[in-house]
């Protein structure tokens, strides 16, 4: 199983959006061609309708499916209500099956703010489609805004206010896999078993690294993920080790 996994494409008219390189992105995912494209938020830069008209071209272009979720970005200027009118896939809150895996997105964004927010009833919405689903499904929670620091990033001023409350809910429920964009650069950590990716930006001048996505590898119990870097056309493996789905500790 290959998942592509982007972040943070701020389209728009900004000269921090690097329209090329989006172009040379969605040329590599097709080229990768994965098995599904998670994108984690932040498609546009003033949530206006053209902006998300923009987006929406460039991401039709990939290798079907793709599943993405909003980002702080994207809610402003109410635009939370373009991304609902626009999209013709599961957006926003959304619990979908393929092959064997259970792909659950978040909405973190509120709008005009910021700082991320999921709250009580997505997570406890969250854990009662966990346990209808079928035992063998290995769950992927994926959401814009990040759970924990990522080093060299400055001030965590940004991160989930309530990220402690989610995080607990995501060991309770047994989740192996969470992906995160919002702060560009990607990073990885293995908190006692629950791996949460970060993905850096792919097409936003907003960042003093190397734009990248990145690219995930799940065979058997074993994952792999790496960074594409866009500028220098290869790979960089970030992480390696077990995956696995805890059984659901929560009542």
């Amino acid at each position: 199983m290959i998942i592509a996994h982007i972040s943070d494409l701020h389209c728009g008219r900004s000269w921090m959006f690097k329209e090329d390189f989006l172009e040379k992105a969605v040329k590599l995912v097709k080229k990768l061609d994965p098995d599904l494209t998670i994108v984690t938020g932040d498609l546009t830069d003033w949530g206006l309708k053209s902006e998300f008209e923009q987006a929406l071209h460039y991401l039709d272009m990939l290798n079907e499916p793709y599943y993405t979720v909003p980002g702080n970005h994207d809610a402003r200027h109410e635009g939370f209500k373009v991304f609902e009118s626009l999209w013709k896939r599961p957006s926003r809150l959304f619990v979908q099956e393929h092959e064997n895996l259970l792909l659950a997105g978040l909405d973190s964004s509120e709008p005009d703010i910021d700082e991320g927010h999921v709250g009580r009833d997505q997570t406890e919405w969250l854990g009662k489609q966990l346990e209808d689903a079928q035992s063998d499904y290995l769950p992927i929670v994926f959401l814009h805004h990040h759970l924990v620091p990522v080093p060299n990033t400055g001030r965590e001023r940004n991160v989930l206010v309530d990220s402690g409350e989610v995080l607990i809910k995501l060991f309770d429920y047994g989740i192996p896999l969470v992906l995160t964009g919002h702060k560009h650069t990607p990073w990885v950590w293995n908190l006692n078993g629950l791996i949460v990716s970060t993905a850096g930006t792919v097409s936003c001048e907003r960042t003093a690294i190397p734009n990248s996505f990145n690219v995930i590898e799940i065979d058997g119990g074993e994952v792999t993920i790496s960074k594409q870097i866009l500028a220098e056309d290869r790979q960089e493996k970030i992480y390696s080790g077990k995956i696995s789905r805890p059984a659901i500790q929560s009542g």
